[in-house]
């Protein structure tokens, strides 16, 4: 990398039952400002973070700041050399030839070990703050020790399947920072309440009085969409704003953050579904604001071409969770109308 004296880069050895992982450290350290920390990598299958963190580094190697960040770019280097969602260092690697991922077999994993079968002590992204045996709670438990729980802020960057980017939230006192990432979404999500999916950095980050903490989820798994870097990076300098620590002019969204409501929330959204099978057309992109009335979709049928459906918003929202499948079928869950809030952007 081609950093001036500002950013010092640091590693990291951790061994596990199949050898030896490096973990890249990049620290800024200009006066005694907030202390900001970026994890990204924990999920071998989510390249976003791992792939635009060290532009990030280099251009705000040049900027105005003041404060400490520490980025850790790629928190989990076996498992993204695997392309795989977490490192199974006690099994047999070589099934990993076997695997092959699709949209809409998001939970098959080859070890039988997948998100449903089995609440694994391999996946990173749920032992912080849990002691163990293994190389995910050596990287975790030595990342937090030096990184996040010194920090003010932390940010966990993974990827979904998803038309676009959005946040994961577990406290509503990050709204103030989660407002200026111009992510136009977020997925309030306090109703988590197993043991398991309670740990997650997003959660254990901000789970502190004074500490703030939430995960930007980038829109493609397995794959890249540089299109969606820049806007990873404006987001982390509008926080670094918000902090104080980057003396810059923030980069906004025209678009507004919409904050969803918990899923628990009675008449807050209503599921539209399909009862035929042809091609689906949505007439709203997520987070579009649609009307009641509105036609959100319609279905054609394969052949006659034949308009078979339409979708109409039952009510006043905006459209979410737009299914990825091409065809509807009866019984899909096409997308969603929430009422959602708008969260004011301040500096």
């Amino acid at each position: 990398m081609n950093l001036r004296q500002a950013v010092k880069m640091a590693w990291k050895s951790i061994w596990s039952k199949k050898g030896r992982s490096v973990l890249t450290i990049l620290s800024i350290f200009i006066g005694i400002a907030a202390v900001m920390t970026i994890v990204s990598g924990q999920h071998g299958m989510e390249h976003s973070g791992p792939c635009f963190l060290p532009e990030l580094a280099e251009e705000l190697d040049k900027a105005d700041i003041a404060g400490t960040l520490h980025i850790c770019p790629c928190a989990n280097p076996g498992a993204l050399a695997m392309d795989y969602e977490f490192y199974p260092e006690a099994e047999d690697l070589s099934k990993i030839n076997d695997y092959y991922y699709s949209l809409f077999r998001h939970d098959y994993s080859p070890w039988g070990i997948g998100r449903h079968e089995a609440k694994t002590e391999y996946n990173m992204n749920r032992l912080w703050n849990k002691k163990g045996k293994g190389i995910a709670y050596d990287i975790t438990g030595w990342l937090w020790e030096n990184f996040v729980e010194p920090a003010k802020l932390t940010l966990d960057i993974h990827c979904a399947q998803h038309r676009k980017p959005y946040i994961y939230n577990d406290f509503r006192k990050n709204d103030p920072f989660i407002a200026v990432t111009g992510f136009e979404s977020v997925v309030q999500k306090q109703s988590v309440k197993d043991d398991y999916n309670r740990g997650n950095l997003g959660y254990w980050s901000a789970n502190r009085d004074g500490h703030y903490g939430f995960c930007l989820e980038f829109s493609v798994q397995h794959g890249l969409k540089e299109h969606e870097y820049e806007q990873g990076k404006n987001a982390v300098k509008n926080v670094m704003i918000k902090l104080g620590m980057l003396d810059a002019k923030p980069v906004l969204n025209p678009r507004p953050t919409w904050s969803l409501p918990l899923h628990d929330v009675p008449d807050s959204a209503v599921l539209l579904k399909t009862a035929h099978t042809g091609h689906i057309r949505y007439f709203f992109d997520e987070c579009d604001e649609v009307k009641k009335g509105d036609v959100v979709f319609e279905v054609r049928d394969i052949q006659t071409l034949e308009v078979l459906e339409q979708g109409i918003s039952p009510l006043d929202g905006i459209v979410y969770h737009i299914s990825l499948y091409p065809i509807a079928k009866p019984g899909l869950k096409a997308c969603s109308i929430y009422m959602a809030e708008k969260l004011i952007t301040e500096f």
